[in-house]
C-alpha cells in the first residue's frame, strides 16, 4: 500500500441501526443483529426493485407485503437474487438431464438446449 492509500472501514457496519420505514413510518432495526452476520431482510425472498428509487429501507411488514405483491404482479416466478436487474434479465436455470449432462468432470450441453439457446459456441 502506498503512502497515499488508506483502508477505510466502517466500525458500525456490523451493527443494526434504527430506521423509519419509507412506506409506513414505523421504526425498525436495520442491519445485522448481535451474533448474526446479516440483516433480517436477507432471510426474505429476494426480488428486484420492490421499493422506489427514492425510498430507503422498508419495515418487515411493508417489505414482506411488497415482495408478495411483486410476486403476484408477475406471471413468472419471483427472481431470487441480491443483484436485482441482473437476475431479472438472466436466463432460467439449467436442468440436468434436459439441458446438460455430465461426462466425468465435463459438462455437455444437449442438442435441445443448444437449439433453444440459438447458438453452439
Amino acid at each position: 500500500m502506498s503512502a497515499g492509500e488508506q483502508i477505510i472501514s466502517d466500525p458500525f457496519r456490523d451493527q443494526s441501526k434504527q430506521k423509519s420505514c419509507s412506506n409506513c413510518g414505523t421504526s425498525f432495526s436495520c442491519g445485522p443483529a448481535a451474533g448474526k452476520g446479516s440483516c433480517w431482510c436477507e432471510e426474505l425472498l429476494h426480488v428486484s426493485l420492490v421499493a422506489g428509487a427514492d425510498q430507503d429501507c422498508l419495515c418487515p411488514v411493508c417489505l414482506s407485503e411488497a415482495i408478495a405483491k411483486r410476486s403476484l404482479d408477475k406471471d413468472e416466478a419471483p427472481v431470487v437474487s441480491r443483484f436485482g436487474d441482473i437476475a431479472a434479465n438472466s436466463p432460467p436455470p439449467l436442468i440436468e438431464g434436459e439441458d446438460y449432462y455430465c461426462e466425468g468432470p465435463t459438462i455437455v450441453f444437449t442438442a435441445s438446449y443448444l437449439l433453444r439457446r440459438g447458438y453452439c459456441c
